[in-house]
């Protein structure tokens, strides 16, 4: 067990690193320059003779894009450098970088590092993203299991008519609706700040609206995901065995069918979570949120890779981590399930058989070739 918790956080650390490697090197390659407007509005008040090539070599410098000094600009740095001089400075010194254009800063007076920048708004959309989570994860199962013990009733046959609506209509199209519908009720259809001066009665009334947004287009999936996995289990040859000899439905669930659709829906549930982290952007446009969605929807148009980079690492680190727990998860809700079980087989003795044989197979090409050069002389 704990040498496959091992070889998950090894392989977790390789992977972070690959995933932040490409990244960097797509947004830098093809991402736009986010001096580039600094160098421009720079070139507004510049000195006499001074040009936009030479404002923007003196600011890559500065923000250690190019070799040399601010009086003589060097070469640009190579983007492998770049990268590993980035995750250098995260190891040596703890220090993400934060944005090259202040003017990208929504709120420069709140947000003074990139710890700042991406967590301070990360509470708003906690606010959305938590009970969405919550209300979708408890309904959906719930209506999930219902359906899979009445397949083919009416309650089944409106849960997939439920579904198919709110799968087939996205949400940037309910979104609008839901605020009408609830700007005719006297609901706000924007969403105050905590602190503002609303009553916090208003304040809960205005987030309603797009939690019941996202919670409807949750709720679809796992309605689906768990009627499917309660009707496989209810047709398994070892429930109807269980029925012969007598043990009641209340008994069947709780032994077989709520331990064995546990074990997928453990993952569903973690995947939905970070979906909701980082998916929420359409809910934040329409409702105003000041959200992390916002802050990482506006750093790749403007190429700031440092917003970039860190919301990519932040949100592979707590993917991976998710996906560790849901497998160690795995043993603690089916004991049968066990990792990391020693292979009986040894590798070395196969290669030594490998090496062995090819011997042999050169030594019987030398011996037939030997033997035809002999026959060959005798003939002649």
């Amino acid at each position: 067990m704990f040498k496959y918790i091992r070889q998950r956080i090894a392989f977790a650390i390789l992977t972070l690193f690959i995933i932040s490697f490409f990244v960097f090197m797509l947004v830098a390659t093809f991402g736009p320059n986010p001096l580039d407007p600094v160098a421009q509005d720079l070139l507004k008040n510049a000195k006499k003779g001074e040009t936009y090539r030479e404002l923007l070599a003196k600011l890559e410098v500065e923000h250690g894009l190019r070799y040399g000094t601010e009086k003589e600009p060097g070469e640009l740095v190579p983007l492998i450098v770049r990268y590993f001089n980035y995750i250098g400075n995260i190891f040596t010194r703890g220090d993400f970088g934060f944005l090259f254009n202040t003017k990208n800063n929504p709120n420069s007076a709140e947000y003074k590092n990139i710890w700042q920048l991406f967590f301070n708004p990360l509470k708003y959309t906690l606010i959305i993203t938590v009970p969405t989570f919550v209300l979708s994860s408890i309904l959906g199962i719930t209506i999930g299991v219902i359906a899979g013990y009445k397949r083919g009733k009416f309650f089944d046959s409106a849960s997939n008519l439920f579904v198919l609506v709110f799968i087939a209509v996205p949400s940037f199209i309910i979104a609008p609706l839901v605020i009408t519908i609830f700007a005719k009720l006297g609901v706000l259809s924007i969403v105050p700040r905590p602190g503002s001066n609303q009553p916090i009665g208003v304040q809960i009334l205005a987030y309603i609206p797009p939690i019941m947004v996202m919670t409807l287009g949750q709720l679809a999936s796992y309605v689906t995901y768990t009627r499917n996995q309660v009707i496989t289990v209810l047709t398994s040859n070892y429930v109807l065995i269980a029925k012969t000899k007598g043990l009641s439905s209340t008994q069947i669930f709780f032994k077989y069918v709520f331990r064995n659709i546990s074990i997928p829906l453990f993952s569903l549930i973690f995947g939905s979570f970070i979906g909701l982290l980082s998916g929420s952007i359409i809910i934040e446009r329409y409702w105003q949120v000041p959200g992390t969605s916002q802050i990482i929807v506006n750093a790749f148009p403007s190429g700031e890779i440092n917003v970039v980079m860190f919301s990519t690492l932040f949100f592979t680190f707590v993917s991976l981590l998710s996906g560790i727990i849901v497998d160690i998860s795995y043993t603690l809700l089916d004991p049968k399930i066990t990792y990391a079980a020693r292979s009986k087989k040894n590798y070395w003795l196969f290669f030594k058989a490998y090496l062995e044989r090819r011997r042999l197979a050169k030594d019987l090409f030398r011996s037939n070739e030997s033997q035809l050069v002999n026959t060959s002389g005798k003939e002649k």
